[in-house]
């Protein structure tokens, strides 16, 4: 009985001693495909999040450089804006022909003088200027040497004023000089420079026809205590000027 029942013990314990060999060995097998599976998946997840990093980086690069451009040519803008805008005030105040103060800036600077020297009790005179031959120089050479005359006279009438003078061309062929800190006796003395200095003048225009002496009337006035308005002074002067041309020109009248 113990013969015939020890083959079947045997094997009982054979099968046992294999599935006690078996059950590790496939719970390493499981756990090891387990973890393969598991390192892809976190390699995959690994990449695609990388990828997305990669992704908001190069966005963001993107958008940088596009508002730096953006500011760039915000800066370009504002800068051009800038120039127009000084262009444009410089427009409004200078002759364009000559470079001079236009009648427009006159206006301001002889108000502004004006009211300092009333404030201050101080010495000022207004002169006015018409050209005596720019009529004929249009007539007999053209008006563009007629041009070149009014460019000369601005040059000359400039290389005679102070810094603290105010010339401007009033339009046509006549200008004007606001001298400030300038009695009549003071006054004189400009006009008679400037007179000497048309008379020397030798490049009136730039052809082989054309003036080669042009000549200016003037009227001279002082502020005085009855002049309570720059119109009034202005006045003065017209009349001065008036005088100055009709007595032949070439000359500056008093007022």
């Amino acid at each position: 009985m113990l013969a015939a029942g020890w083959p079947a013990q045997a094997a009982d314990a054979a099968t046992g001693d294999a599935w006690a060999w078996a059950g590790p060995l496939l719970g390493l097998l499981v756990g090891a495909g387990v973890g393969v599976v598991w390192g892809a998946r976190h390699r995959r997840a690994h990449g695609e999040l990388a990828r997305q990093v990669q992704a908001y980086s190069t966005d963001l690069r993107v958008q940088g450089e596009r508002l730096q451009a953006a500011r760039s040519d915000r800066d370009d803008l504002a800068e051009r804006l800038e120039q127009q805008t000084v262009e444009f005030g410089r427009q409004a105040h200078e002759d364009a022909l000559t470079g001079l103060p236009n009648g427009r800036a006159f206006d301001e600077g002889f108000a502004h003088h004006f009211a300092r020297a009333k404030r201050h009790g101080q010495p000022l005179c207004l002169m006015l200027i018409d050209l005596d031959q720019l009529g004929q120089v249009n007539e007999n050479w053209s008006h563009a040497v007629g041009d070149e005359v009014l460019v000369e006279a601005s040059r000359l009438l400039r290389s005679v004023c102070r810094t603290s003078d105010l010339p401007a061309r009033l339009g046509g062929d006549g200008f004007a000089v606001i001298l400030t800190d300038t009695d009549m006796d003071g006054g004189k003395r400009f006009s008679q420079r400037l007179h000497t200095a048309f008379a020397s003048g030798r490049s009136w225009h730039a052809g082989e026809v054309g003036p080669n002496y042009v000549s200016f009337s003037a009227g001279l006035v002082q502020l005085g205590e009855e002049d309570q308005a720059p119109a009034q002074l202005r006045q003065r002067a017209d009349r001065a000027l008036y005088l100055a041309k009709h007595a032949g020109g070439s000359r500056t009248s008093l007022g």
